[in-house]
């Protein structure tokens, strides 16, 4: 899999993410679009349901 850091990521994709919607990698990492070690993104991070809807009952 394509590691890419979050800058490399947006230009490639042409938008402007903020880092919290994803999860980096916590060591630097070579990222495959510019060729610096940086974090590189390993995934998105998957919104969660409230508490208080999961276990709702009537």
């Amino acid at each position: 899999m394509a590691e890419f850091c979050l800058e490399c990521w947006n230009k490639l994709n042409k938008t402007n993410d903020p880092e919290d919607k994803y999860i980096l990698s916590d060591e630097p990492d070579f990222c495959e679009g510019c060729g610096k070690w940086t974090r590189a993104i390993i995934s998105e991070k998957k919104a969660r349901r409230p508490k208080k809807l999961r276990f709702f009952r009537v």
